[in-house]
């Protein structure tokens, strides 16, 4: 049998799919993708049982015929080979790649030993902007947590209120919380989707694309154009994220998001990323210490302060990953009387907040 396709016809959704196929060699059957070549359309399958994705093509084959082939090494071929044709040799376990003086064969596997991937139908269907969702992502993305010892902080999770949609990333000393209006939005219990999970969505959606969300409860899925992503949720409780936020942190600063960001580069320069520095604030002045093995560094900051003088020890990447996220030319710094959380926000926005735990030293 032989497929004459464009090559960005099929490169395009392959190189969308591909990185959810597994790397690992537990099970070799994830490493590749389920081509399934109909009469009415092309449909392309990738699952590492956790996560899972179906892309469509508008492409009619002669006939039907479904191949199993490694994900990676025919998503680099498709990438060398010239625009234009191609065509796709099939014969039996044998896929041969052709294209002018080019001939590329690979080994197909059996398609009855991939594993099943079907969308799902729950009870909560979502509809939300492509660049809206990204946009929520990105704000709370950076404080999910990487330690799988505290799994459930290991996702995005992401609730439904009446008009709003609230999204919450946190590793326990730092959290990022996103509220956004959003025309229509019903209330929906929270969810926690894996951080991995968020980056292959991410990968999948277009700014200018409304993408439909489907929420059951083991499962999510989006629906964007030609592409479905399903991915398991995160089981457990959630963090009570709201009665984290300070309310009542009566010491607050305004500082120049350039100026702040150029300070603690500096003074950060001759320390590690996880390397605590110290902030003192005293009446008209927020000044700035680090010290490591090989030397010390130190700035102040003229400010309008007249709060309690307070000092604090601060992971310098929290706070850099905060002010980098923060939009506006000003970054307001809400600090407590006694020890306890530390409020980051934007200027004329409280939909947006962060909060970072000092370090106590």
């Amino acid at each position: 049998m032989n497929i004459i396709i464009d090559k960005n016809t099929i490169l395009l959704p392959v190189s969308k799919l591909v990185g959810i196929t597994e790397k690992r060699s537990l099970m070799p059957i994830l490493s590749n993708i389920l081509i399934d070549f109909g009469k009415l359309n092309t449909t392309v399958y990738s699952t590492d049982l956790e996560l899972s994705a179906i892309g469509t093509i508008e492409y009619r084959a002669p006939e039907e015929k479904k191949i199993v082939i490694h994900g990676r090494k025919f998503l680099e071929i498709l990438r060398e080979m010239d625009n234009g044709e191609i065509t796709l040799q099939i014969e039996e376990n044998i896929l041969a790649i052709i294209q002018k003086q080019t001939e590329i064969v690979l080994s197909l596997q059996d398609p009855e030993e991939f594993p099943e991937v079907k969308k799902i139908s729950g009870n909560e269907e979502i509809v939300i902007d492509g660049a809206t969702f990204l946009e929520m992502i990105e704000k709370v993305s950076f404080a999910i947590s990487l330690d799988e010892t505290r799994y459930i902080l290991t996702g995005m999770h992401i609730s439904g209120h009446d008009g709003s949609m609230v999204v919450v990333g946190t590793d326990g000393f730092r959290m990022a919380f996103y509220q956004k209006q959003i025309e229509g939005m019903k209330s929906f219990k929270g969810i926690t989707i894996p951080k991995r999970s968020l980056s292959e969505m991410e990968r999948v959606i277009d700014e200018g694309e409304k993408v439909i969300m489907t929420i059951e409860e083991k499962h999510v899925q989006i629906n964007t154009k030609n592409i479905v992503v399903v991915s398991r949720v995160i089981e457990g409780s959630f963090p009570d994220y709201e009665n984290v936020i300070p309310q009542s942190n009566d010491n607050v600063i305004h500082l120049d998001k350039d100026s702040f960001i150029r300070s603690l580069k500096r003074v950060s320069s001759i320390i590690g990323r996880s390397e605590p520095i110290k902030m003192s604030l005293t009446k008209g002045k927020l000044e700035m210490e680090a010290e490591s093995d090989i030397g010390r560094a130190k700035e102040v900051i003229d400010v309008n302060y007249n709060g309690e003088n307070t000092t604090m020890n601060f992971n310098v990447r929290f706070v850099m990953d905060v002010i980098s996220h923060i939009e506006g030319n000003t970054v307001i710094m809400s600090v407590p009387t006694t020890y306890g959380a530390v409020l980051f926000k934007e200027e004329n926005n409280d939909f947006y907040k962060n909060i970072v735990m000092p370090i106590r030293i």
